[in-house]
C-alpha cells in the first residue's frame, strides 16, 4: 500500500523539520564569549559546582540581574550534556523550536493555513531573531514564555475553554521567573488594550484576573522571597530597584537613546520583511474584524510603544512582541499573493535592497578597521550570498513573483544564521581574548585577576578566580599569572616584577585583555 500522509500532517512535519533545523543547527560550534551570555551561562555553572539552587553568583559575587529560572533550564543542560557550551545553550533552542511551532499553529486555527506558512518563512529568515536563541540568556525562555501565555489568552477569548485561562496565568508566572514583573505587565497592558478596542473591558473579570495574579503569586513568590532572606534584601534590592525601576527610568551601561532606537532594533529584529511593517499595521487597520489580527497589534504595538518610553533601550527587549508582528506580516503577505504590492511598498523593497548590498560591503569595512580582525576580512565574503538572493528577490517583486519573491529573500536571509554560526563565528574564536590566553597560559597556571576581567573567562576556564584591587597584594602571587582588562592594567610592565606576556582585544566589547606573570 503506497503511504501518504494528509495536508495537516505533511505541514506539521515540515513545520517541525524547519523549525529544529533553523534553532538547534551550530548551537556549540562556537564559544561562549559576549558579556550577557557568559555571565548568565557562569552563573548557572556556579550553582552547580557549589550546590546553591537559590542564590545566583557570577566569580563568587551576588548577581542581582534576573530570576532563576533559565538557570534551572541550563543547569538540566548541564546533567545532560555537561557543563559545557551546549548544556548552557540547549534549552534555549528548546524555546526557539517551541515558538516557532506554537506560532504556526496559532496562525493556522486562527488566521488560515496561507497566513501560518507565510508567517513561518517570515520567522525563519529573520536570522537576528533567530540568533537569539542560540544565546545562553533569560530572554530565550521570556519570549517562549510570553508568546505561549498570550496565545493561550486568545484561545480562551475565542473558544471560552477554561484550560486556556490557566495556561494563560501559567506561562506568564513562568516568565516572571525569567525575566520578572516585565512578563507579567507587558501582556496585562497588551490584553487589557485588545479588551477595550473589542468593548469588552466591562467584562474583565470573565478573565479572573485576581484569581489568575494570586496563582503567578503562588507559583513566583516563594523563589524571590528565599532569595530575599538569604541575601539579607540584596538581591531584591539590586533586582527590583537597579535592574527594573532604574532601567525604565535612567539609561544604564550607556544603552539610552531616542523612542526612534527602539524602532530601528525592531527593523533588525525581522529583517529582511520589517521594512514592511507599516504596511502590516495598516492592513490589520483595514481587516480589524478579524480579531486575531488585533489582537497581534495589540501585542506588538504595547511592547515597542513601552520600550520606545523606558530609558535602557536594547535589542532583545522588545523581542517578545516579534511572532506577533511576523502575524502582521504574514497576513500582509498573504493578501499581496492575490492583490499585489501598491507603490508604496516600493519604499520598503529599495530599503531591503541597499540594506542587503550593504551587509557584506560593511562588514568588510568593520573588520578592516580593527588591527585583531584585518586576517578575517574575508569572512565579509560570506555575507554575498544574502546580498545577491536580495537581488533576485528584487527581480521577482517587479516581475510581481510574490510567493518565489518571499520564499528567495527569506532562504538568503535566513542562509545568513546558518553562515554567522556555523563559519563566521568558529573563525573567529582563534581571536577572542580566552583563546589567546588560554593558549599562553602553562598547564596547571595559577591565575589572578587585577580589579576586574573579561566576563567569559569564568565559563571558558571552568573556574573563579580571585580578584585584588591594590597591585602591593601581588607580592603574595610570586609565580603567579595576573589577568585583567581594566584600563588600569593595560601596561602593568613598567613594575619591576611583572611581565607582560600577550594581550587581545575584546571582539564585540570596548576593552582589552592583557595577561601579565608575576615574578
Amino acid at each position: 500500500m503506497k503511504f501518504s500522509l494528509e495536508n495537516n500532517q505533511k505541514a506539521w512535519i515540515f513545520a517541525v523539520f524547519v523549525a529544529a533545523l533553523v534553532s538547534f543547527t551550530f548551537i556549540n560550534a562556537y564559544p561562549i564569549s559576549i558579556l550577557d551570555e557568559a555571565k548568565n551561562a557562569e552563573a548557572a555553572r556556579e550553582m552547580w559546582a557549589s550546590g546553591d539552587y537559590w542564590v545566583p553568583k557570577f566569580n563568587g559575587e551576588l548577581r542581582t540581574d534576573k530570576p532563576p529560572l533559565h538557570y534551572y533550564f541550563m543547569l538540566l543542560g548541564f546533567k545532560l550534556f555537561g557543563t559545557t557550551v551546549l548544556g548552557a545553550r540547549f534549552f534555549s533552542a528548546v524555546m526557539g523550536f517551541i515558538t516557532l511551532l506554537a506560532t504556526f499553529g496559532f496562525a493556522r486555527k486562527h488566521l488560515g493555513k496561507a497566513v501560518a506558512q507565510t508567517t513561518m518563512v517570515i520567522l525563519v529568515g529573520s536570522f537576528f531573531f533567530m540568533q537569539e536563541f542560540h544565546l545562553a540568556v533569560p530572554d530565550p525562555y521570556l519570549i517562549a514564555f510570553v508568546t505561549l501565555g498570550l496565545f493561550s489568552f486568545y484561545h480562551f477569548y475565542a473558544t471560552k475553554k477554561q484550560l486556556y485561562l490557566v495556561l494563560f496565568y501559567f506561562f506568564l508566572a513562568l516568565g516572571a521567573l525569567s525575566k520578572g514583573p516585565v512578563a507579567i505587565a507587558l501582556p496585562g497592558l497588551s490584553v487589557g488594550l485588545f479588551l477595550v478596542l473589542q468593548k469588552e473591558l466591562k467584562n474583565s473579570f470573565r478573565y479572573y484576573p485576581v484569581l489568575g495574579l494570586l496563582g503567578i503569586a503562588i507559583l513566583v513568590v516563594p523563589w524571590f522571597w528565599q532569595v530575599h532572606l538569604k541575601t539579607n534584601g540584596l538581591w531584591t534590592q539590586g533586582f527590583f530597584f537597579e535592574h527594573n525601576i532604574s532601567r525604565f527610568s535612567a539609561p544604564m551601561e550607556g544603552h539610552g537613546g531616542s523612542f526612534l532606537v527602539t524602532w530601528g532594533f525592531v527593523l533588525l529584529g525581522l529583517l529582511p520583511f520589517s521594512f514592511f511593517i507599516p504596511q502590516a499595521f495598516r492592513h490589520a487597520w483595514r481587516e480589524r474584524t478579524n480579531t486575531a489580527l488585533v489582537f497581534a497589534a495589540c501585542v506588538a504595538g504595547v511592547f515597542i510603544l513601552f520600550f520606545s518610553i523606558a530609558s535602557t533601550k536594547l535589542p532583545n527587549y522588545t523581542m517578545p512582541c516579534y511572532a506577533f508582528l511576523a502575524l502582521l506580516l504574514g497576513a500582509f503577505f498573504t493578501k499581496k499573493m492575490t492583490v499585489g504590492f501598491t507603490k508604496w511598498s516600493w519604499i520598503s523593497m529599495v530599503l531591503l535592497v541597499l540594506i542587503g548590498i550593504a551587509l557584506p560591503v560593511a562588514a568588510f569595512i568593520g573588520l578592516g578597521i580593527e588591527k585583531a580582525l584585518q586576517p578575517y576580512q574575508h569572512l565579509a565574503f560570506g555575507l554575498v550570498p544574502t546580498a545577491v538572493g536580495t537581488l533576485l528577490g528584487l527581480l521577482l517583486y517587479i516581475r510581481k513573483k510574490t510567493p518565489a519573491f518571499l520564499l528567495t529573500v527569506a532562504f538568503s536571509w535566513g542562509v545568513l544564521l546558518f553562515v554567522l554560526h556555523g563559519f563566521i563565528y568558529p573563525q573567529l574564536t582563534n581571536a577572542l581574548p580566552t583563546t589567546v590566553v588560554a593558549k599562553a597560559l602553562p598547564k596547571n597556571a595559577k591565575v589572578v585577576v587585577y580589579k576586574r576581567m573579561d566576563a567569559a573567562f569564568p565559563f571558558a576556564f571552568q573556574q573563579t578566580f580571585e580578584v585584588i584591587d591594590n597591585l602591593n597584594d601581588t607580592a603574595n602571587f610570586h609565580g603567579f599569572y595576573l589577568l585583567t582588562n581594566h584600563p588600569e592594567g593595560q601596561d602593568l610592565d613598567a613594575f619591576e616584577n611583572i611581565q607582560k606576556v600577550t594581550s587581545q582585544k575584546a571582539l564585540f566589547e570596548n576593552h582589552t585583555t592583557a595577561l601579565y606573570r608575576i615574578e
